[in-house]
């Protein structure tokens, strides 16, 4: 699954006011090079803690669920109604 890239963040009173448009993809550019050197530590911790015979050495999986949940907020919907204002983020 991708993760979304698009948010557009609508303030106001129903659907009438103009929205903001703010690109994820240039936030997940900045961040795939850590992304993948948190993996690389994770697969070497990994290793370690199965060749010492501790009993967690997941910690690999760990971060590829935490990114398939990343890419589950994907067609997310936040509506915030409020008596004055209303608020509405939508991930694409």
């Amino acid at each position: 699954m991708l993760p979304p890239m698009l948010m557009r963040l609508h303030v106001g009173a129903g659907e009438t006011g103009p929205g903001i448009w703010l690109p994820l993809f240039l936030v997940w550019l900045l961040l795939l090079p850590l992304l993948v050197l948190a993996l690389c530590i994770t697969l070497i911790l990994d290793l370690v803690l199965f060749l010492a015979g501790q009993a967690y050495h997941h910690y690999t999986l760990l971060m590829l669920r935490a990114a398939g949940l990343l890419g589950a907020t994907r067609g997310m919907v936040v509506h915030v109604h409020s008596i004055d204002a209303d608020v509405d983020i939508d991930f694409v």
